[in-house]
């Protein structure tokens, strides 16, 4: 009687601790599964794109998404909201298939009425895969967490790497001084952009070379039929279920690099043919509104956009954003013979082996600041020649070159804690050398470009960037004994930054030691 007194209050204890981990789970639910997130109680972070993108699909307000694979990421929902007048989210899936990125197209579609807008990229290297394909090398799917069965929620609510590396954690974190409730953005969900470097030495770090030395192949009835399921079940099936959505979608850009590699392996006409194949296929359909971006040839062999063979930079989202607005680019059954055949003549001649010739940028936004005039319609300005900027000089003077300032020379030691060194506190009231200067980033700026060359030995943060409540905003922090008196080109994003800001470039030495002054010159000091 008694073993089973122990047995029966042994269950119970154990059922009840299961019911309040399983609640627990629930209440908080790190992946939406049952609810929108409690903002004010907790931080959600997003990084786990197949466990959480069903959640927001189902439980967040929007009228506009945003999906695709990496080529997507980059995407900035604050950008899509201002273009599109709109209120949208993004659920990417790195490395998906065409299935599984309709898959959530569908559900979204199924469970928000208010949807009217879907950004999706068509990644070219997925032509050829087959209407039923899914990653597989990312272990287990998480399928309990997209159908409506609550017998497997068990694995869920009683997982034990969400219970303690999420709900647990989350709970921890709410109890931390200074804690502050919210959810990472979604322009930031996903984004990579400033976890790679770009450029040729980076994408080809060898060389590009052509070295074909097989037959090419062209698109075979077989590969016609294939791409013929998975385009019409897993592209336009949708569009012409939903008439009244508008789908946006677009050939990913892929470099010039990866045209090559096509041409190596003989792929490149089949490639091409297949291109054509699938925009037959697309363009009858009125509300799937196709683009390609492929003959903007002076990006895809700019490798300074790239960094590797197939993954483009943020800017190039941003621009594609634009002109899909715009509809630049659109294919429609006029023109689409034409662009394909530009196309064609371009990646069949090309010589591929002229990319070896190309600058790889020492700061990869440079490429983005190049770009900007056509994503913002505002001419670069020339800080130190330009006559509508307010800039002031503290300690510094003016490098004069056949009349026309071209840099500013900063000879000075600051009065500054040695241990403290300059601080934003000291720089923001006017204990700098160098020169200060405001600009309207309203206005379509989006970076800061300019050179240092210093013979400081140290590390020291040489630019500030101030909103108009005093805060930083953005700085630019240089090593100097890397730099061995050598010229250094510095960009600074700051297009998520608006309103009036205060520029300072600080050249002045606070280092402790007695002699000389150090020198510091800035020149080449653009907004873009």
């Amino acid at each position: 009687m008694r073993a089973k007194l122990w047995l029966i209050s042994w269950i119970i204890i154990v059922v009840s601790a299961l019911s309040v981990f399983a609640y627990w789970c629930y209440k908080i639910d790190p992946y939406f599964h049952y609810h929108k997130p409690e903002l004010n109680s907790y931080f959600y972070t997003l990084n786990n794109q197949r466990s959480q993108n069903d959640g927001i699909i189902k439980h967040f307000e929007y009228n506009a998404l945003v999906s695709g694979t990496s080529m997507a990421e980059n995407f900035r929902t604050s950008e899509v909201d201002e273009i599109f007048e709109c209120n949208s989210i993004k659920v990417a899936y790195s490395g998906g298939s065409y299935k599984e990125i309709n898959d959530n197209i569908k559900n979204a579609l199924k469970v928000n009425p208010n949807l009217r807008i879907i950004i999706r990229s068509l990644d070219m290297g997925k032509f050829f895969s087959t209407v039923d394909e899914m990653r597989t090398d990312l272990g287990k799917y998480p399928t309990y967490l997209y159908d409506n069965n609550v017998f497997n929620d068990v694995e869920y609510l009683l997982n034990r790497d969400i219970l303690f590396n999420r709900v647990y954690q989350m709970t921890l974190d709410n109890d931390k001084e200074g804690f502050e409730p919210g959810i990472t953005t979604f322009d930031n969900y996903s984004r990579w952009q400033d976890s790679y470097v770009f450029g040729i030495n980076t994408v080809a770090p060898d060389g590009v070379a052509v070295n074909k030395t097989v037959e090419d192949e062209h698109l075979s009835n077989g590969e016609k039929a294939l791409i013929k399921e998975n385009i019409v079940t897993n592209v336009t099936n949708v569009a012409d279920e939903y008439p009244d959505v508008d789908f946006y979608y677009f050939y990913t850009p892929y470099s010039a690099v990866w045209w090559c590699e096509q041409y190596n392996e003989g792929r490149l006409f089949k490639q091409l043919e297949a291109e054509r194949y699938i925009t037959e296929l697309i363009l009858p359909h009125k509300n799937i509104h196709l683009f390609s971006f492929n003959n903007r040839t002076d990006l895809t062999t700019d490798l300074n956009n790239y960094k590797d063979e197939n993954h483009y930079g943020t800017w190039i989202n941003s621009l594609m954003l634009r002109w899909m607005h715009d509809g630049k680019y659109l294919l429609t059954e006029e023109n689409y013979e034409d662009y394909l055949r530009k196309e064609y003549d371009f990646y069949t001649t090309f010589d591929y082996t002229s990319l070896n010739g190309q600058t790889d940028y020492e700061a990869d936004y440079y490429a983005a600041a190049l770009l900007n005039e056509e994503l913002s319609g505002v001419k670069p300005v020339d800080i130190l020649n330009n006559e509508d900027v307010d800039v002031v000089i503290n300690g510094a003077e003016y490098i004069v070159e056949d009349g026309k300032n071209t840099g500013i020379d900063c000879k000075g030691k600051q009065k500054s804690d040695c241990v403290a060194k300059n601080t934003s506190e000291q720089i923001k009231n006017k204990e700098y050398i160098g020169i200060m200067f405001n600009i309207d980033m309203d206005s379509g700026y989006n970076y800061l470009c300019f050179n240092v060359q210093s013979d400081m030995d140290y590390e020291k943060r040489i630019a500030y960037v101030y909103d108009e409540s005093s805060k930083i905003v953005g700085y630019v922090e240089n090593n100097y004994s890397d730099l061995e008196s050598e010229v250094c080109k510095n960009v600074m994003d700051l297009s998520t930054v608006r309103g009036n800001v205060t520029v300072i470039l600080d050249g002045g030495d606070v280092d402790c030691t007695d002699g000389t002054y150090s020198e510091c010159k800035f020149s080449q000091i653009f907004m873009y």
